[in-house]
């Protein structure tokens, strides 16, 4: 084992070193013996084959203590299997031998590990017994050839024929000496040897399971024992501490045996050890034992048990300690005990989110309350003082971080917005309160939307206990279709439903899987099921997992509440237990309005489960109820239905009350108390006790007394042999509580248990009444909410949420109560061990082995499910710093979210002297009928869609409905037999745009409406185009027919246009790393140009910023390197480079401080990749690194050696004007002029000289680039000082959004840069006059866009209140679907191809022209890509097509694909879009396939634009399926 000491003495037989001479004296005679054989004739003996036996690592253990009437054991583990079990067998057993320890807790004292002791073996080889055989062998070999050569054939044969014995045979000469495996340890000097013996392994029994033993999905599910794990008997002992030692060849383990007939009882805390020492067989007290409290390195105190068998020592407790004790009769004891303070008196802030649980994208709400504690009963307001917040993602990252002031009256509150790409998993809320560090958690996970919905329909809205809850379960695809022959996973778990203080709540915060069944859906795609009935009232969860065969499982949630009741109340009685025959009053106390009323009652005897029933009085407030017996009840009421009303559970004394086995049960008469009254305590043991350790706890044993003894604190009564009761006067110092413990030992069984007395602290309570229980969505609910203090009402601070109840089945509420929090019961500070199960152990090693080697673990990864909803509201209402008024009133309304739902309602209240409370209630939304939109909300011109829409009935019965959709030029209505669950209703959908409305009537009268807007776009591609035009009165426009989206906005002055620069990047579509970086940069700027009155622009510019870096991060690849399109593409250096330096950007805005090491990590990328990266792009790396401050001068000086051998090309550049010259081609001469003026840069920002030769390469690359209109040409010649900085406004205002956004991004960084980092200036305020509305852009810049959907504006006239200043430029920017020209010399093919599946794996089946595709039915899309012969194109984006509903599946896990042998899908890598989805390739060299698996969700004929390829940075090279000539037509059914 690692850090523990193993013997290390010499192996070889000690035959030499013990007896030299004996030794010489048998060789000698040997020899001389064989010279009388003459020469030639004696054959040679063999060697002999031995080898000093080693054996194998085992394990020694002992982990209880033992009576001196006990069979003392030790446990023994060796190899049972294989190599490890042949290597031990041949020893036939292993060596035990036990010794008595002289003065034991001197010993002890001297351990440094008392789990492992040292104690060094006596080795001394095994001795003389085997050499000697031998020897002995050779011998009387050699005599015997010896002697046929003196004697004749004739004399040897006379004498055997007398002695037949001597006679010799071959075989005899031939046989190998035999043998024996001696130990090789002698007995231990300064130990009593009290007994040794060799103990047979392999015939011994194996340690097994106790029988009966099995919990499923536990540990006791026992692997197959195998052998060599078995228990050693060494005899029954008399008191003392022992060794055992155990030997295997040279291996040898120790171990110690504690034997005692006492006992010994711990209890630490911080400044105390108390020891109670009992016998272990009926737990009598033990007097003038021996008691030593150790830190393992000395003594801290001694003492002796007194008369009751107590010691207390008083001192400050180290965190981990042993009591070492010697009774009167030399027994020894060892108790282990740790100490850590669980209660600290200081200030605590209470942070708690609106719901535990939120989607990626959702807005996350916090209150943070706070009080300082000077004791457990003393507390006062919190200072006021900064709270500075960070937000951590899963994986450690900070996500966000924000300054906040607490206010030690109102707390404080904040909100943020996840990412739209948040990790699912833990989050933290990590934040400093002056010098203290606090925390919080919430959950996200991210929601899947399904191909097919799952309706779980129960039979009945309601269910009672006793009664088989079954159903049915729906499936269907978008349009209608079943899923026909799903698998079905149905999954139930439970809680049982318990009333607290009137309030309904379940029974353990998770709830207990109850049933999993398969099932799967018949040819109509429904599946029957039935669940078992609950005996209790219970809330079932039911979960549904099924799969048609696709990639990845569709999950669905439901929740049925058994017995549910609109009221509630309250049973109380004065005391929790009462005497056989006595009488007993329950008050009968309504929760809100008793609008319903108890007419029966119900008691069950739990030990007998005898149950008794009648009628109960209506009108009674309360009832008096006669226990005939001792025992435990639990008493119940409820109304004519036979739904729960109220319940609670009451003990009788006496013989009739039992309790587990094992354990003790303590019922305290009241839950609390005040100082003054007296606690009685009802005690049951398993057995008949006489004596038992008492004390009250909180920060140490605070009183202490026996059973049988008494103390002024207390007095005990026994009422039968195994029960007792115990009158404890509650004082003032107990509260807010103290721990009442009772301790015993019987038969050497140790068992303790803990009551708390809770002393009454106020506490603030809260009603929640609303104005109906049941609302539609859509309607305005009214919640008023009254705060009382014992009865009085109470103007207090209430943090109030309503939130849908689904959300605390996923996640359970991870906040604490706040009562829990500031004023929960004080921890106890003592904690209680016993010296019954000490464990003493050991590892055998070999004397020359090393340390066992490690074990490696593997991790389960977790899917959460994904919830189909209406909306995605789950939070309807968050009011944080709600205030009741003097009467203890406040009201809040809201609308009621568009979600069938329960909606639990939670309330923290806390009052200026730091009173606190909390309650949650309940609300739902209903109706019975409401239709879902499940068509898309876009086609495209020439589509012809038959749109279907879901209506749901939510009642029990089959209904007449009338559904009509309008909006296009005639109104559509359908009637509907709608049953039970989901119906669908299919509409054929004009090809136009305009507003949509969906319409359910029943009998006339309107029950249910939807609306949406529906947008027809062109079929074709379309592509970002912008023009600079100048202003001069009104302004001529050229744009095409087709132009959409057209932006209009101004600048005037480098100012403007690093804002409108910045907006762009900010607005851009897509998301590569490089794209997502060159985001970061101008959000960045943006945010740090603001001023003081910007704060909701920054707030929101923030948002955006913590987003993209969050998605930045996350396309990191293995060692944190990037590839241009995360983990679809290849490591690339400078990807990874300059994703570290938007990240480094980012950071510092964000201020979050990441350290030194993570951002050297870039420099480490590139000396291991980058090296063999294009001139122009090791450049730009090293340009980057030098500004984040890493040393860089070496690796630039490699550079500027490299480049050195360039010569620019005289060739003139080939790039169109919207190309990248940053990610040129390397034969264009204006990329390597970039190259080489760039690499200049680094050159003089690291002192590095160029050669003359490279200095006119440079030279002649800045000529170069001065003839070049690229905005990011004029940007490098600027930072290098080859252009004068007065140009910097003709520079920018050339950047256009079609550009590629690295060259923007770098051409705003290096222009910034040379300004000296100024504000982004406000554009000039100007007005245009015609169909134009004024927006705000996402950096906050104004901005103009059209909105005439019919006409194209042919120029810009600016409002006369608003002229134009001198110099100002108008920016337009539209897209259009103009025709392209194929320009890249690639073809491109696509198929879409049907999956079939097999029992070896899917196959696929070509779909022919003209044959429909079904929405029941999964597809692959495949396209190839083929270049011209030698073609290497980076950076390429393949765009595809998709009709409106269709999409890709998100995962292609679980597909394989049938073959010899079947191998599996290759994983997506595609990038949604709204109108189909788009896959990075990078590079495309040779031909390139790609495959996706698709579904079709919306019946219909559509038209679709031929796939594209197009390089990212240089635009303008473009290739087309069938050379873009016609677009596809596709039919779904």
């Amino acid at each position: 084992m690692e850090g523990h000491p193993v013997a290390t003495s010499g192996q070889q037989s000690q035959f030499r070193r013990y007896f030299p001479a004996v030794v010489s004296v048998l060789k000698l005679w040997l020899i001389a013996l064989l010279a009388l054989a003459p020469a030639g004739t004696v054959t040679a003996q063999d060697a002999s084959g031995y080898t000093l036996f080693k054996g194998e690592p085992f394990f020694l253990l002992s982990d209880a203590g033992y009576g001196s009437k006990d069979e003392a054991k030790v446990r023994l583990e060796v190899p049972g299997r294989d190599m490890g079990r042949m290597n031990t067998e041949a020893y036939s057993g292993v060596d035990i031998v036990v010794y008595r320890v002289p003065e034991p807790l001197e010993f002890l004292k001297k351990q440094r590990n008392l789990h492992r002791i040292q104690v060094e073996g006596n080795y001394q080889g095994e001795g003389l017994a085997n050499t000697l055989s031998f020897l002995w062998d050779s011998w009387w070999k050699q005599a015997r050839l010896a002697w046929r050569k003196i004697f004749s054939a004739e004399a040897r044969r006379a004498v055997t024929q007398e002695q037949p014995k001597l006679a010799t045979n071959g075989e005899a000469l031939r046989r190998p000496t035999v043998f024996a495996n001696h130990p090789q340890y002698k007995p231990l000097k300064g130990y009593e040897m009290v007994d040794s013996f060799r103990y047979p392994i392999w015939q011994a029994k194996q340690i097994e399971p106790p029988k009966g033993v099995k919990l499923d999905g536990s540990s006791s599910e026992f692997i197959q024992q195998g052998s060599g794990n078995v228990m050693i008997p060494v005899g029954k002992r008399k008191p003392g501490l022992y060794l055992v030692e155990a030997i295997i060849g040279e291996h040898r383990a120790t171990t110690l045996v504690f034997v005692s007939d006492t006992m010994a009882v711990t209890k630490v805390s911080s400044g105390q050890m108390l020891v109670w020492t009992a016998r272990r067989d009926n737990g009598a007290a033990v007097s003038g034992a021996s008691i030593a409290w150790t830190d393992g390195a000395g003594v801290l105190q001694s003492a002796k048990s007194g008369s009751d068998g107590v010691a207390v020592m008083e001192r400050g407790s180290p965190e981990h300690t042993y009591v070492l004790g010697e009774d009167r009769d030399g027994g020894v004891f060892v108790s282990e005990n740790f100490y850590y303070d669980s209660e600290i008196y200081n200030t605590k802030i209470y942070a708690v989110t609106d719901r535990p649980l939120y989607r990626p994208g959702d807005e996350v709400n916090v209150k943070f309350l706070g009080r300082e504690f000077k004791s457990a009963r003393v507390s006062q307001a919190a200072m006021a003082a900064p709270i500075a917040l960070t937000v951590y993602d899963p994986n450690g990252t900070p996500l966000l971080t924000q300054a906040l002031q607490l206010s030690g009256d109102t707390g404080t509150e904040t909100r943020f917005r996840l990412p739209e790409q948040a990790t699912a998993g833990g989050y933290e809320l990590r934040f400093t309160y002056r010098d203290g560090i606090y925390g919080a958690a919430f959950r996200v996970a991210e929601y899947v939307k399904p191909h097919f919905e799952i309706n779980i329909s129960p039979a009945k809205p309601e269910f009672k206990t006793g009664e088989a809850v079954s159903g049915t379960i729906a499936l269907r695809y978008p349009d209608g279709k079943p899923v026909k022959n799903a698998a079905l996973s149905l999954t139930v778990r439970g809680q049982q439903n318990t009333m607290v203080e009137g309030e309904l709540r379940y029974g353990g915060l998770f709830p207990v899987e109850l049933k999993t069944e398969e099932l799967k859906t018949d040819g109509s795609g429904n599946a029957a099921f039935s669940l078992p009935p609950a005996a209790d009232p219970s809330r079932y969860i039911l979960t549904v997992l099924a799969t048609d065969g696709a990639a990845y499982r569709v999950k669905a949630t439901r929740e049925l509440m058994i017995e549910r009741s609109a009221t509630s109340y309250q049973l109380k009685a004065v005391r929790q237990f009462s005497d056989p025959g006595q009488a007993v009053h329950f008050d009968l106390i309504p929760d809100g309005q008793a609008a319903v009323r108890p007419v029966r009652w119900e008691m069950v005897q739990l030990e007998k489960q005898t149950k008794t029933n009648g009628a109960f009085d209506p009108n009674a407030k309360g009832w008096d109820v006669t226990f005939p017996a001792s025992g435990s009840y639990q008493l119940s009421l409820r109304d004519e239905k036979g739904n729960l009303l109220a319940a609670t559970s009451h003990w009788v004394s006496g013989d009739g009350v039992k309790t587990s086995p094992g354990s003790i049960e303590i019922v305290l008469d009241r839950a609390q108390y005040r100082p003054g009254e007296t606690a009685e305590a009802l005690i049951t043991f398993s057995d008949p006790v006489d004596q038992a350790l008492l004390t009250l706890e909180r920060d140490k044993v605070e009183q202490y007394g026996l059973l049988n003894g008494g103390a002024s604190w207390y007095k005990a009564v026994k009422v039968a042999p195994a029960q007792w009761r115990v009158r404890i006067p509650v004082k003032e110092e107990h509260g807010p509580n103290i721990t009442f413990s009772v301790a015993h030992t019987r038969n050497g069984e140790f068992v303790f248990e803990n009551a708390g007395l809770l002393v009454i602290e106020p506490r603030i309570a809260l009603q929640f009444k609303t104005d109906k229980e049941v609302y539609q969505p859509g309607e305005k609910v009214t919640l008023d909410v009254t705060a009382t203090l014992e009865g009085k009402p109470l103007s207090t601070l209430v943090a109030l949420g309503v939130v849908d109840e689904m959300i605390y089945v996923l996640q359970p509420e991870i906040a604490p109560d706040i009562a829990d929090f500031f004023y929960h019961p004080r921890r106890n500070n003592v904690r209680t061990t016993a010296s019954l199960s000490f464990i003493s152990y050991d590892m055998a090693q070999g004397r020359t082995s090393g340390a066992p080697a490690r074990h490696n673990y593997n991790e389960r990864g977790v899917k959460v499910l994904e919830r189909p909803r209406r909306d995605n509201i789950d939070t309807a209402l968050w009011a944080p710093s709600l205030k009741t008024d003097a009467d203890g009133r406040a009201r809040v309304t809201f609308t009621m979210p568009d979600a069938l739902t329960r909606w639990r309602i939670t309330g923290r209240a806390m009052d200026m002297q730091g009173r606190v409370g909390q309650r949650t209630g309940y609300l739902r939304s209903d109706k019975n009928f409401y239709a879902k939109w499940t068509a898309p909300d876009w086609l495209r011109v020439g589509d012809a869609p038959r749109a279907s829409f879901a209506v749901f009935n939510q009642t029990d019965k089959e209904q007449k409905l009338e559904v009509t959709l309008s909006g296009g030029a005639q109104p559509k209505t359908e009637k509907l037999s709608a049953k039970p669950g989901v119906n669908y209703v299919e509409f054929p959908l004009a090809a136009g745009s305009g507003a949509m409305r969906l319409e359910v009537k029943q009998d006339g009268k309107l029950v249910d409406a939807l609306d949406t807007n529906l947008q027809a776009l062109p079929a074709a591609w379309s592509s970002p185009r912008s023009m600079v035009v100048p202003l001069g009165g009104d302004t001529a426009l050229k744009l095409p027919a087709d132009a959409r989206n057209i932006r209009v906005s101004f600048a005037q002055g480098a100012a403007s246009h690093f804002a409108r620069i910045a907006d762009d990047l900010i607005e851009f579509p897509y998301g590569c790393v490089e794209q997502t970086a060159s985001r970061l940069i101008p959000l960045t700027m943006a945010i740090q140009s603001l001023g003081p009155d910007a704060a909701s622009v920054r707030d929101r510019l923030t948002a955006t910023l913590q987003s993209q870096r969050l998605r930045l991060v996350s396309m990191a690849g293995p060692k944190a390197v990037f590839g241009w399109w995360g983990n679809a593409t290849q490591g690339n250096a400078l990807m990874t480079a300059y994703a570290y330096y938007a990240d480094w950007y980012a950071a510092r805005a964000l201020r979050i401080d990441m350290p030194a090491e993570h951002w050297n990590n870039l420099l480490t990328v590139y000396t291991e990749h980058g090296l063999k990266d294009g001139l122009a792009e090791r450049a730009l790396v090293l340009w980057m690194a030098r500004d984040m401050g890493l040393p860089t001068k070496t690796l630039a000086s490699g550079l500027v050696d490299d480049i050195a051998a360039m010569t620019l090309t005289e060739k003139a550049g080939q790039q169109g004007p919207s190309s990248s010259l940053l990610l040129g081609t390397s034969d264009d001469r204006n990329s390597q002029a970039m190259a080489l003026g760039l690499a200049s840069v680094v050159a003089s920002q690291n002192g590095v000289p160029l050669p003359p030769a490279l200095q006119q390469q440079v030279a002649g690359a800045w000529k170069a680039l001065r003839a070049s209109p690229a905005p990011a040409a004029q940007a490098l010649l600027m930072l290098a000082g080859e252009l004068p900085v007065s140009a910097a406004d003709s520079v920018l205002s050339s950047v256009r959004a079609d550009m590629p956004t690295l060259d923007r991004a770098m051409t705003l960084l290096w222009v910034q840069k040379k300004l000296g980092g100024g504000a982004f200036g406000k554009p000039p305020v100007l007005a245009l006059e015609g169909p134009w509305q004024k927006i705000d852009s996402r950096g906050g810049q104004p901005a103009w866009r059209w909105t005439d959907a019919k006409a194209v504006p042919d120029q810009l006239r600016i409002a006369a209140a608003t002229p134009a200043p001198a110099g100002t430029v108008a920016v337009v920017q539209y897209d259009s679907r103009a025709a392209e020209t194929p320009s890249l010399p690639v073809t491109i093919e696509r198929r879409i191809v049907r999956m079939k599946r097999g029992d070896k794996g899917y196959t696929t089946e070509l779909v022919k022209p003209g044959e429909a595709l079904r929405t029941d039915e999964l597809y692959m899309d495949e396209i190839t890509l083929k270049p011209a012969a030698g073609g290497k194109h980076r950076y390429g984006l393949l765009e595809v097509a998709l009709p409106p509903g269709a999409m890709v599946e998100a995962s292609t896990w679980g597909i394989t694909m049938a073959g010899d042998p079947p191998t599996p899908l290759e994983r997506t890598r595609h990038a949604e879009r709204r109108d189909g989805y788009a896959v990075p390739i990078d590079p495309l060299e040779g031909n390139v396939t790609v495959r996706h698996l698709l579904r079709f969700a919306q019946k219909g004929s559509y038209v679709l634009p031929p796939a594209r390829f197009h390089r990212m940075y240089q635009p303008e090279q473009k290739a087309f399926e069938g050379d873009g000539k016609t677009n596809r037509t596709v039919k779904v059914e």
